[in-house]
């Protein structure tokens, strides 16, 4: 018996996608594992690795997520999980979307800890990949924040942007509190069904893009992917 074919609707949807996700992401060269570990671990940064003139002082908290709801699909039987699929993606799971440049996306709130304002430069640490843009102080933490548009434009289309002139007006907060993806707008917070999304089932290439929301044309970040891994110590 042979398979039904896709709606006409669908199929057009996921061509629009790819096109548009192809121009937006055109070059993303794969990670340096020698880059990823010039990255200090956060506790073994002391005070004095930053001169007094430009130690960053903790910002003012943007929004304060909540703790993720997880809500059950009526008919969960429907949905055949895929095992790229995470967890967090076998039922309806909330996200925060978020922009950078003019790019949308979107993060499971299950892997955010936070997002706060980005109103003073982070501390620069010599020898460090470009986009590391240095360390922020904030409560109890010291945050390494990263130029998230080098991370999914790649370096050759991240350092374009002028930082000077266009700075990063907000960071999002990863789960353990090393790590703070800096952006240029929280858009807002939603839910997702799992149903809804475009998972990628082969990952080599952007191991970050987990998936799309087809109807709205949003890439799903694997924070876990997007942000370096740090060395057993």
């Amino acid at each position: 018996m042979k398979q039904a074919k896709p709606p006409p609707r669908i199929v057009q949807q996921q061509l629009a996608l790819d096109a548009y996700l192809q121009t937006l992401l055109e070059v993303v060269p794969e990670a340096d594992e020698a880059d990823l570990a010039t990255v200090a671990p956060a506790e073994q940064r002391s005070a004095q690795t930053l001169a007094p003139a430009v130690a960053v002082q903790a910002e003012k908290a943007l929004i304060h997520l909540p703790e993720p709801a997880l809500v059950a699909l009526e008919n969960p039987a429907k949905l055949q999980a895929l095992t790229v699929m995470p967890d967090w993606a076998l039922t309806e799971f909330q996200a925060l979307f978020f922009k950078v440049d003019q790019l949308i996306l979107a993060a499971p709130l299950v892997d955010l800890a936070r997002t706060i304002r980005l109103e003073r430069k982070p501390g620069k640490i010599p020898g460090q990949p470009s986009w590391f843009l240095g360390l922020l102080d904030d409560q109890d933490s010291r945050i390494g924040v990263l130029d998230t548009g080098q991370l999914v434009f790649g370096k050759t289309r991240g350092q374009q942007r002028n930082l000077e002139e266009r700075p990063f007006k907000c960071v999002l907060v990863t789960q353990d509190k090393k790590w703070g993806l800096a952006c240029d707008e929280i858009l807002s917070i939603g839910k997702l069904k799992p149903e809804k999304v475009r998972w990628r089932t082969v990952r080599r290439k952007r191991p970050w893009l987990i998936g799309t929301v087809i109807e709205e044309l949003t890439a799903i970040v694997d924070v876990k992917q997007l942000v370096p891994h740090r060395k057993p110590q």
